[in-house]
């Protein structure tokens, strides 16, 4: 077996919640040996947190703790602070969450720690960043999104936008993108020999998910509402539709060639002339993009009216065996999760510990085989 991408680097966890205990994750299913500091008695805030699997272990903290070592430490203790210390001196990475300023007054900042370690990459992640007028600001993954423009704009004008069933910034500001900078960093020191900090600020991290939309906005000043946009469902052709069973189809056909396949497989030849042939490859077709807004709800509520003719599964049989026409039906968990099955993915497996007892555990698909073969552990309990 080949070794792990990261085999043989050493992890000190400082996090808890979600950002950094995920970032760590994926470091550790690379291979790397992360050792999760907590700090007593209760340990991660993740292991209070409801719904239980057994022994009184998270959910929470089983999804995102898999394959780490824990060890609880005092660090406003000198004594406890000296053992964290040695750790450093043999550590490669170190991964903290904490509001800004809040280890330097501990004397365990990366100015600090560098010194012990020169070749130490410090992965510091917050809401606003270290510095600037709100790095002591409190903040969670609602307050970060909101700030953002996400949430203003997953609603419909003048109406309270939807809540979301997941953490963005968490995931993509605390997670995602400190992860793809450690690797960088680990990269830049097998080259210069040096360590590095890292400044992690989950909502300004978040506005990459916005890229595309962003530069519409910044040349025209319009707020992708709902239905309001090309990614909102403005266009017949790329927009959301309810079933004869309440239940929802999405349909992308934005190339003509998809969209006249569409047409022909519910019976519309008609509706092909909304989206001319002729019209340049890209979305919003000249045509869509030059519609008054009466023409669009028009044509919106016709397609719609179709889509109530069946429900969500007579539309999922019709489509199922036509590649060229990009309408899926909306899944909800359950459906999702027996999608990757038939797919034959293997992003999902059954972790066991020593007593048989087996947790569901998603593993990240970073295309490396020997990822798949890797013997994973359980999440740790607490040391006492």
């Amino acid at each position: 077996m080949s070794p792990l991408p990261l085999q043989g680097i050493k992890v000190l966890d400082l996090s808890h919640l979600l950002p950094g205990p995920l970032c760590t994750l994926m470091l550790s299913d690379l291979g790397a040996e992360v050792l999760k500091i907590e700090r007593g008695p209760h340990g991660d805030f993740n292991r209070l947190i409801p719904p239980f699997y057994y022994q009184h272990l998270s959910t929470y903290f089983m999804m995102l703790n898999r394959n780490k070592k824990t060890r609880i430490l005092n660090l406003k203790s000198e004594k406890e602070k000296k053992v964290f210390l040695k750790l450093v001196k043999e550590a490669d990475i170190v991964v903290e969450n904490f509001r800004p300023g809040a280890l330097a007054k501990l004397g365990l900042d990366y100015k600090t720690l560098s010194r012990i370690n020169p070749k130490l990459i410090y992965c510091a992640i917050s809401g606003y960043g270290q510095q600037g007028p709100w790095r002591n600001m409190a903040g969670h993954d609602l307050n970060y999104i909101a700030l953002t423009g996400i949430l203003e704009t997953a609603g419909f004008r003048g109406q309270k936008p939807p809540m979301l069933s997941t953490q963005l910034a968490d995931i993509v500001g605390g997670s995602l993108l400190p992860t793809i900078s450690i690797l960088a960093a680990l990269e830049h020191r097998r080259k210069t020999h040096k360590g590095m900090f890292i400044d992690s600020a989950m909502m300004p991290a978040t506005m990459v998910l916005l890229m595309m939309v962003l530069g519409k906005f910044f040349l025209t000043g319009e707020e992708p509402y709902q239905e309001e946009d090309r990614m909102t469902g403005r266009y017949p052709n790329y927009a959301l539709y309810q079933t004869k069973d309440k239940r929802a189809m999405a349909l992308a056909a934005i190339e003509a060639k998809f969209w006249y396949r569409f047409c022909e497989l519910i019976h519309k030849e008609e509706f092909k002339s909304w989206v001319p042939l002729t019209d340049a490859p890209g979305f919003p077709t000249a045509s869509l993009a030059n519609a008054s807004d009466q023409k669009l709800k028009r044509m919106k509520r016709k397609l719609g009216l179709v889509f109530k003719t069946k429900t969500q599964k007579e539309w999922i049989r019709l489509f199922k065996s036509e590649p060229d026409v990009c309408c899926t039906p909306v899944n909800n968990f359950k459906e999702a999760l027996e999608l990757l099955t038939f797919l034959g993915r293997k992003d999902f497996f059954m972790l066991k510990n020593t007593k048989g007892q087996a947790i569901p555990q998603m593993l990240f698909p970073f295309g490396n085989s020997s990822l798949h073969r890797k013997k994973h552990t359980f999440p740790p309990r607490l040391d006492k």
